[in-house]
This record gives C-alpha cells, sequence and structure tokens, in this order.
C-alpha cells in the first residue's frame, strides 16, 4: 500500500497546527512544500525535506517509499480544500495508486472572519494565485467578496478599481495573518490608496458594498433613467422590458462570458445582462450623453461589470476582448462591419440583431448569408393594458424583430 498525506498549515502560525497534523509530519520520512511553508513546519520535522512546490517532484520524491510503511507528507498554507495545490498533487497521487490522506489547515478566510468578529459564509471566495482574474464579474456576485490577493490583483488595484467605478465600499485588509506582523484594518479605497504600512505580497482583502434591492431579468421601463439631465426634455430611445426579456433569452449569457452591447442607448439591454448573468459586459455608444444615462443606469442597478465603451462601432471593437455573445440594438449603416468584427472575434459568438424595419431586416440577411451564418427571426409584438377611466385599453408598442445568427 502506498499511503501519504496532504497537510494544510493554515496561516503558518504553528500554535494553529492541529495534532494530527504535527504527528504526521514528526514520523514521516520526507516532508515537501514550498520554501516559506517549510520554514513554518521546520521545528517539527525529523525526517528528509524537499523544497518546492511543483507537484510532479513531490510525486516522485514520494515515489522512494512506495510499498513500504512509512508515510510521506506534502505541506500548503491556508487550508487544503481552499484555492490549494493539494488538489492538483491529490489527483495526481491517486491516479497513481496512491492512498491520500489530507488533513485540513485554517483558511485565510476562515481565519480573517474569527479575528474580525463576522462570518464568513455569505462572503463570496475569490483566488487571484495564477488566475486571470476579472474584478467586475468577481464583486458582481455578493455585497461581500473575500479575496486572496496575488499577481496583478493587489489590494491596491481592488481599491483603485473601486474607485474608478465610484463604488462605495470598505476594505478589510488582512497582511502577515498569524504571524508577529499582522495587521489587519480597514478603510475606504482611497484610505487604502494612501496607506503604505501594510505588505501587499502576503496580504487579503475583504470588499464589503451596499447593494440596492434590483430583481433579475428583465427591469420595468421606469426603472430606468431615460433624461439626459434634470433640465431637459430630451429622452433617449430605449428597448422596452418584454423585448429586453425576449433578447436575454436568445442571448443566453453565462457566467463568465464577454458580451457587447453595440449602440447601448440608455443602457437597459447592458443592465439587464450584467445583472442577470455574472458576466462582462462591454457596452458601445458613440453619444456623449447617453453613455452618461448609461453610467446612471448602471450606478442605479449597483453594477461593476459593466463597461460603458464611448466609442463609435466598428472601430472601436477591435479593442475589446472577444465576446462569447453579442447584442445590436443600433448600428448607424454599420451593420456588416460590426457583424464581422464580431465574427472575427469569434466566430462562435452568438449574434442577436433587433430591427423595426423590414429594410433592416433585409440587410440582415444579406449580412448572414456573407458571414456563412444561418439566422432565425422572431416578431414580437407587444401590447399592454392601460387605464381610461373604469375600462382598461390595450396600447399596441412597435413590432420588433430579434434576428439570432448562428
Amino acid at each position: 500500500m502506498k499511503s501519504c498525506v496532504l497537510i494544510g498549515i493554515g496561516m503558518g502560525n504553528t500554535a494553529s497546527l492541529s495534532e494530527e497534523a504535527r504527528l504526521a509530519m514528526q514520523h514521516a520520512p520526507l516532508v515537501a512544500g514550498a520554501d516559506r511553508m517549510m520554514q513554518a513546519v521546520a521545528p517539527f520535522v525529523q525526517g528528509k525535506t524537499l523544497v518546492t512546490y511543483e507537484s510532479q517532484k513531490i510525486a516522485a520524491a514520494f515515489a522512494e517509499y512506495a510499498g513500504t510503511d512509512q508515510i510521506p507528507c506534502a505541506v500548503f498554507s491556508g487550508d487544503t480544500g481552499f484555492y490549494s495545490g493539494a488538489t492538483t498533487l491529490r489527483t495526481l497521487l491517486e491516479t497513481d495508486g496512491w492512498q491520500v490522506t489530507v488533513v485540513p489547515g485554517i483558511s485565510t478566510a476562515q481565519y480573517l472572519s474569527a479575528q474580525i468578529g463576522k462570518p464568513w459564509q455569505d462572503w463570496h471566495l475569490v483566488s487571484a494565485h495564477g488566475t486571470d482574474t476579472n474584478l467586475g464579474i468577481a464583486l458582481s456576485y455578493s455585497p461581500k467578496t473575500f479575496f486572496l490577493t496575488g499577481g496583478a490583483v493587489t489590494v491596491r488595484s481592488i481599491a483603485q478599481f473601486l474607485l474608478d467605478h465610484e463604488a462605495e465600499a470598505v476594505l478589510t485588509v488582512g497582511s502577515h495573518l498569524g504571524a508577529t506582523e499582522e495587521l489587519i484594518f480597514s478603510a475606504s479605497p482611497a484610505e487604502i490608496l494612501s496607506r503604505t504600512d501594510y505588505d501587499e505580497s502576503l496580504s487579503c482583502a475583504l470588499v464589503e458594498r451596499m447593494l440596492p434591492d434590483v430583481p433579475h431579468g428583465a427591469l420595468s421601463d421606469a426603472f430606468f433613467v431615460r433624461n439626459v439631465d434634470s433640465a431637459s426634455v430630451k429622452i433617449v430611445p430605449m428597448t422596452k422590458q418584454f423585448v429586453r426579456a425576449a433578447i436575454l433569452s436568445l442571448l443566453a449569457v453565462r457566467d463568465g462570458e464577454t458580451v457587447w452591447d453595440i449602440g447601448a442607448g440608455t443602457g437597459a439591454v447592458s443592465v439587464d445582462i450584467a445583472h442577470t448573468a455574472h458576466c462582462a459586459v462591454h457596452a458601445v455608444e458613440y453619444k456623449e450623453e447617453a453613455c452618461n444615462l448609461i453610467r446612471q443606469n448602471c450606478a442605479k442597478a449597483g453594477l461593476l461589470n459593466l463597461e460603458v465603451v464611448c466609442n463609435r462601432a466598428p472601430e472601436c471593437l477591435s479593442d475589446l476582448p472577444a465576446p462569447n455573445a453579442v447584442f445590436v440594438g443600433g448600428s448607424e449603416g454599420e451593420l456588416r462591419p460590426i457583424l464581422r468584427a464580431a465574427k472575427e472575434k469569434n466566430p462562435a459568438c452568438r449574434i442577436v440583431v433587433s430591427c423595426l424595419t423590414m429594410e433592416t431586416l433585409s440587410e440582415i440577411q444579406s449580412a448572414s448569408a456573407a458571414l456563412g451564418c444561418d439566422y432565425e427571426a422572431v416578431q414580437i409584438s407587444v401590447s399592454q393594458s392601460k387605464q381610461a377611466g373604469a375600462y382598461h385599453l390595450m396600447t399596441a408598442q412597435n413590432p420588433v424583430w430579434l434576428v439570432k445568427l448562428q
């Protein structure tokens, strides 16, 4: 039998190690782990040591003890089940026939929770270690988001993102948790940027925000701000609620996807998508007054995963990340190059185009043929009741075609 133990050492403070973990390390012929972890557990190690974080090297070193009654160990920071390298190593070892025992440790989130006296069951947990983290998407899941920082995502970058998006938030920062240099403090994003008394390389952050109570799905037309300013009577056109509901259904946006909304107007479609799915939405609109409305409606919904691109399409589309889904609400005569730009970025992207006229519908048909796409067209006619004295009459909206390119 090949047996080994994978151990989570928590914050690296030996006082928080479980007795099971101590005994396993004391009796192990070999203890392997990254440098910082090995330094933390040095008092308990009596056998050989291997300083590495690479799973393949650890598995190769363990092979020496296969078929013996000796049980090697590997140690990991935090908890073995919380964004830990233990997962990769366990899979590798079990595939090779090892019986793996896992001894969990105290995670960074658990430790910070205990220190600040706040439960963590409603935190959204994010690790930026070795991942391409989109802060807007990460912050869209919950009013309380916990970050294991790393790479480009630092405490300062989180604070700067919140400031750039004018988001009211409180950050609780934990630096060198469990060590003698431990520092925990709470501050606004602006205050965070002015502080230099913490180590960003060994810090975590809890972001807490107050979010408006906004339902998911297509929001009511009354929710959206449409006046350019309080003194203006100009109303920016907007896709109506029940048409937006159909657009959401046709686009079928999934969590983590990237979405373009071309000709975003008031941003109603963008807001609905960004609030319904944990995705990255780019609202493209060249009219400055409309861009201001999108920003207002985005702030009203408490969204951080919606970016306003105040520029013309298709010229600006080459600078955007490849889309998984595209909605074209307005094209200003540039429909063909917009569709071409989307398909060049991602040939598999889903595209929905809305049109009010038969001429636009004909243009979509010919454009889809030129792109080698099939299409499906749906006409939506909506009538809503409106009170007229003691009676209710049905008031019709303009019919809309929604065309999905596949």
